[in-house]
């Protein structure tokens, strides 16, 4: 079936980063940095709704994040509030994002309208806003900045590029414009240890799902391997694809085995060093993430990548380029099952899978997968591929039976 793709909703500031937080909510972040143009640095929440027509999302909580733009984020939910960290110059800011019920006699108690969507901006009471739920009461979210620790140091001005939660929330990695991977304790966002990982910026970091190792891939051209225990080097990303054309790994993702909660492979992006007046192939590939030796490797097209994702179950890759474009791959085979062309103005600067649950079905329609891609183009789109269609085995069995049926007939009628 053909791909179904769609505009949600258009921001009034560059969109870096974007988290599905559940089935009907996804926070964007960005902004528009320390110049002082009037474009806002915020969190911003939408909320997820199906119409008669499309799937729809309408902005329900900004949090003005300062003078700082939001450019990476990680989060997790702890079971009573989402944790989101954020890279925002040389610091992670750590974040607070809880739900809040309240009744509309509360609210406009408060001065405020029921068509209120903004309630507040920043503060440390964080901000409210409000989704309908019912005739009587209204879903609202406090956005509240907890903590707030310097993670880059680069001597012309440290940039945090990257931020990682692990699996099981114990400790955060960042990496950045300095080189140094640094692993931090979580709650308390104590130093763990540094590594001088890289001679040049890392560009992009993750954590195995079963926490020992962390991979990270650098602008000097490098991808490594380390581990978490000690912060040791393990091993190198050996680029084995022989071309004339010099490559770097760009981005770098852990992804589960379809099947088995305990397998998972590496996946990288790898685009050309330099850019010629002839464009050059960029590469998604899988890796064993045991022996980290390259099992499988595709060509994406000529397109420069920028954005990387994988879906919770492990089957789907989202691909992003910096002219705009959206793909995804399955993941075992690396073939390509959806594709649209310069979806974005410019470069994708994130991509989100939303968790498959009967809840987000019930919004979305039954669909393989469904993705969110945000761009510094201030907009966000939804990617759907509808359910592939399969037969049923009674009509099956059915059809040989029919089948076999004509055999015999035919072989009576010519007198065999």
């Amino acid at each position: 079936m053909a791909p179904v793709k769609g505009f949600l909703a258009r921001s009034d500031f560059p969109l870096y980063a974007v988290r599905a937080l559940d089935c009907s909510h996804f926070l964007v972040a960005g902004g528009g940095g320390q110049a002082k143009t009037g474009v806002p640095n915020a969190i911003e929440i939408y909320e997820l709704k199906q119409t008669e027509e499309s799937v729809q999302a309408s902005s329900i909580c900004r949090h003005d994040a300062g003078s700082e733009a939001i450019m990476n984020c990680s989060s997790f939910y702890d079971g009573r509030n989402y944790i989101i960290a954020c890279g925002q110059d040389e610091k992670c800011k750590i974040y607070s994002v809880r739900y809040k019920v309240v009744s509309p006699s509360k609210a406009n108690s408060d001065g405020k309208s029921e068509g209120d969507i903004r309630k507040r901006k920043g503060g440390s009471d964080g901000d409210e806003v409000k989704s309908s739920l019912n005739d009587t009461k209204y879903l609202t979210f406090d956005v509240q900045l907890i903590q707030s620790v310097q993670t880059d140091f680069d001597k012309d001005g440290g940039f945090q590029k990257v931020v990682r939660f692990s699996l099981d929330h114990s400790f955060v990695a960042t990496g950045g414009a300095d080189g140094f991977l640094r692993v931090w304790k979580y709650p308390d966002m104590k130093k763990k240890f540094q590594v001088q990982a890289h001679k040049s910026d890392i560009d992009d970091l993750d954590i195995s799902p079963a926490g020992d190792r962390i991979v990270t891939v650098s602008r000097d051209g490098t991808g490594m391997v380390w581990n978490v225990k000690d912060g040791q080097h393990h091993c190198d990303l050996l680029w084995p694809v022989k071309e004339a054309v010099h490559y770097r790994f760009r981005c770098c993702r852990y992804g589960l085995i379809e099947g088995k909660k305990d397998k998972f492979n590496l996946y990288t992006l790898s685009i050309p060093v330099k850019r010629s007046s002839k464009p050059d192939l960029c590469y998604i590939s899988l890796w064993d993430s045991n022996s980290i030796q390259m099992k499988k490797t595709a060509n994406t097209g000529t397109e420069v990548l920028s954005a990387l994702a994988v879906s919770d179950d492990g089957i789907y890759l989202g691909v992003g380029t910096i002219s705009g474009s959206v793909s995804v791959y399955i993941s075992f085979s690396l073939q390509r099952l959806y594709h649209v062309k310069e979806t974005h103005s410019i470069f994708v600067t994130g991509l989100e899978f939303l968790p498959m649950s009967e809840a987000t079905r019930a919004i979305v329609g039954s669909q393989d997968f469904s993705m969110l891609s945000v761009s510094a183009d201030n907009t966000i789109k939804i990617h759907h591929m509808p359910e592939r269609t399969s037969i049923h085995v009674f009509w099956v069995l059915l059809g040989c039976i029919i089948l076999i049926f004509l055999f015999f007939w035919t072989l009576a009628e010519l007198g065999i």
